[in-house]
């Protein structure tokens, strides 16, 4: 490498404060303008008298009164205070998608005023469980598997990962798939799968995705229930009820009031209801929500339970009853002329849940009415890991068990059942 001659460099940072300096004050130039218009008889008029007036008397106006006078006013936001137009002092007990219950499973009974008559699902699902099988439907389920977690091509940023007993320490950040896209790509897949498969009997049914449902219900205080189907399979007939009426007993929560863990809000809209299901589609067959762990969080920041996540299942199933239900029969229905039934599959893509929810009436459990029926199964993994191992896709423990659920939920109500 050659060395060069040392070239010095001017300071100009010397020369530009001076600059700032000089040009601070300006200086009028006299432009002999006056005179020449004094000569030729033009008046002269001062310009503050056109300027002053308007501007001190602006400054004295109130901030509204201004930007009233601005070309395109910008109205101003309200104040999340009782000056609010939607503040009531009556204030409104809310479930949204980030709520989990505190007490779980048990308190979503007694909220819901349903009871479980017997662990797993309805023997008729058994029947249909082993009924229909798809050709080469595990490798197809594994492909999927693999395409939906590891083959996607959107890496993003992941949430930082923390250590209960190493607070301090900071891992090196992860990118992946998110877990939201990660949900939608194994549900809408295996959906997909379903409806190639089974041909013309799917034709009873459409798949609506992000559907948002705001149910009212009055339980001694206003409550609403802000939910959304992440996908929701909706039918062009209702299903069959899975059972008759039949009495029992839901759980003891004493001392605890079943409405404890809710978000309290001030500004609402009372009795408003919100419900996209319309039209000739106007049953829902399955709700498909996802659990998103960076969405669904314990209210006192504890972690949450497996039983808060079976709670999570009934407490939508039982708003997307409810709105079915006031859909078609009105809003103001409160004993049904006939069962709502559906079904619901939650999973974060390694575990499912599976659940049935029969509504059959709208009393709360302060009164002595009819009671809804739930049934369930545990939580099943489809699969413990799915890695690469020395740069191979490897899947572990695949459990064909989940995908025969799924396909007697998607079946459950076609034609094929009464070949």
């Amino acid at each position: 490498m050659k060395i060069t001659q040392v070239l010095y460099k001017q300071n100009i940072g010397r020369l530009i404060k001076w600059q700032w300096r000089v040009q601070r004050k300006k200086t009028l130039i006299e432009t002999n303008a006056e005179k020449v218009l004094a000569a030729r008889n033009i008046p002269i008029i001062d310009a503050k008298q056109f300027l002053h007036e308007p501007l001190f008397e602006a400054q004295k106006q109130d901030v509204q009164e201004i930007c009233n006078n601005i070309v395109g006013p910008i109205k101003l936001e309200p104040k999340l205070n009782n000056t609010h137009p939607l503040w009531n002092d009556d204030p409104c007990l809310v479930y949204g998608d980030h709520n989990v219950l505190v007490h779980g499973l048990e308190q979503a009974k007694v909220f819901t005023n349903a009871i479980e008559l017997e662990p797993g699902l309805p023997k008729y699902f058994k029947e249909l469980y082993e009924a229909y099988k798809l050709p080469n439907q595990d490798e197809h389920i594994q492909r999927i598997i693999i395409a939906s977690i590891l083959y996607d091509a959107v890496q993003e940023k992941l949430p930082i990962r923390k250590d209960p007993k190493r607070p301090a320490w900071k891992f090196p950040r992860d990118y992946g798939i998110p877990d939201k896209r990660r949900n939608n790509l194994i549900v809408s897949r295996m959906l997909q799968l379903c409806e190639s498969s089974v041909g013309n009997m799917s034709s009873n049914k459409v798949i609506a995705k992000d559907v948002f449902f705001k149910v009212p219900l009055q339980r001694n205080a206003n409550i609403s229930l802000n939910l959304r189907a992440d996908l929701l399979l909706l039918s062009d007939s209702s299903l069959a009820p899975l059972m008759d009426d039949i009495q029992g007993d839901l759980p003891d929560l004493s001392p605890l009031d079943y409405k404890i863990s809710l978000d309290e809000i001030n500004i609402y809209h009372k009795d408003e209801f919100i419900s996209p299901i319309t039209g000739k589609f106007n049953n829902v067959h399955t709700a498909l929500i996802h659990y998103n762990e960076t969405e669904v969080k314990n209210l006192y920041e504890t972690p949450v339970l497996q039983t808060q996540i079976m709670g999570r299942s009934l407490m939508k199933c039982y708003a997307f009853a409810v709105a079915n239900a006031k859909s078609k029969f009105g809003e103001n229905v409160k004993e049904l002329p006939e069962p709502i039934t559906l079904q619901c599959v939650h999973t974060n893509s390694q575990w499912f849940h599976f659940s049935a929810f029969q509504l059959n009436s709208l009393a709360g459990p302060e009164e002595d009415g009819k009671k809804n029926i739930y049934w369930q199964t545990p939580l099943l993994n489809m699969y413990n890991n799915c890695i690469y191992d020395e740069g191979v896709p490897v899947l572990e423990d695949y459990n064909p068990e989940v995908f025969k659920h799924f396909l007697s939920f998607y079946m459950n109500g076609t034609e094929y059942e009464i070949k």
